[in-house]
């Protein structure tokens, strides 16, 4: 995908993010990822940056996962065999695959960068252009021109134009939902991939799964803990037992896990309170009480300590720099 960003910034003359080349098998950050996306969207400057960067897609931008999904005899091979490869390339989100009635849907949550209001345009693109691929790539391996989805839910707000998503996708769009949801009729299923491989399809199914066991901690891992320290904060319950509870692993396992990606579950906490904080002092009808009884502090003397230890400066003072009069009086000087 680095490379992908590099090509799309070469054709349109712009600066590439990057200073080096990436090896097939690294892999960065889902926050590098998105700091990346917004150094090339401060230059493109034009609205659908993940649909143009999604135009560009081809296998070698994607790898062995795309040379599975060539192999495979029809589309719902795809999701029945080769979907779950697909983390080998763009392992961020986890995605869910389900059957209603007359319809297959593949969804996947709100990141919880968004959640918190951070990276907002940036993740919008990433999920544009997570879509953008999804569907690109389907009409490459079918060559059905006629192949469309029924409808698709986007957990991104409503960009300026929208023609020319409905353009692209070709299918009715909602914008601003609770998670990306992507609906398809179930004949879809049936539709031929046009250069069938079984026997590649074996063989690169047997490597694929090598590299999955070899990648260790999955950064789709990483953003499920933090969708459940929000959960937790949310629950007034922010300490690493209720999340690895929620989670359905033990506390050591999941601090176990953190460490191998150099992280820890209490800068992980720290970082969600200090942008979730940033968001609550912006509404002037909230007291710093209310702010720290929001963040899950036991006493706003501990969430005035942590906040002047991110910032250097306490929340009052930040309040008085960033020209937000709070309506209740805090109980707290």
């Amino acid at each position: 995908m680095t490379r992908l960003l590099d090509d799309f910034c070469k054709k349109h003359q712009l600066e590439s993010p990057f200073t080096r080349s990436y090896g097939i098998d690294e892999r960065i950050t889902f926050e590098s990822w998105l700091e990346n996306l917004r150094r090339v969207d401060s230059q493109y400057q034009q609205n659908g940056l993940g649909l143009d960067i999604g135009a560009m897609i081809d296998p070698s931008y994607i790898g062995i996962s795309a040379y599975i999904t060539n192999s495979v005899s029809k589309i719902g091979d795809i999701l029945t065999q080769s979907f779950k490869y697909n983390k080998i390339w763009y392992n961020y989100m986890p995605k869910t695959v389900n059957s209603e009635d007359d319809e297959i849907s593949v969804s996947w949550g709100k990141p919880a960068y968004l959640q918190v209001g951070l990276y907002v345009r940036e993740t919008a693109i990433s999920e544009e252009l997570q879509i953008a691929i999804f569907y690109t790539r389907l009409k490459q391996i079918s060559d059905n021109h006629q192949l469309r989805f029924n409808r698709i839910e986007m957990a991104i707000p409503c960009p300026q134009d929208e023609h020319k998503y409905l353009d692209f996708f070709d299918c009715p769009i909602i914008f601003d939902t609770e998670q990306t949801k992507i609906y398809a009729a179930k004949s879809i299923l049936d539709i031929k991939v046009k250069d069938p491989d079984p026997v590649l399809l074996q063989l690169l199914k047997k490597q694929a799964d090598d590299i999955l066991l070899a990648m260790g901690v999955e950064d789709s891992f990483v953003e499920t803990v933090n969708q459940n320290i929000l959960v937790a904060i949310q629950h007034n319950k922010a300490h690493v037992d209720y999340v690895a509870q929620n989670m359905n692993i033990s506390a050591r396992v999941l601090q176990n896990n953190l460490r191998d990606r150099q992280l820890c579950f209490q800068d992980l906490l720290s970082k969600m309170r200090f942008y979730l904080s940033q968001y609550y002092l912006s509404d002037p009808q909230l007291s710093l009480l209310d702010v720290s009884f929001l963040l899950a502090y036991d006493e706003q003397s501990s969430f005035n300590r942590a906040f002047k230890k991110w910032t250097g400066i306490s929340p009052s003072q930040w309040r008085e720099q960033h020209e937000i009069i709070p309506i209740k009086s805090n109980k707290v000087a």
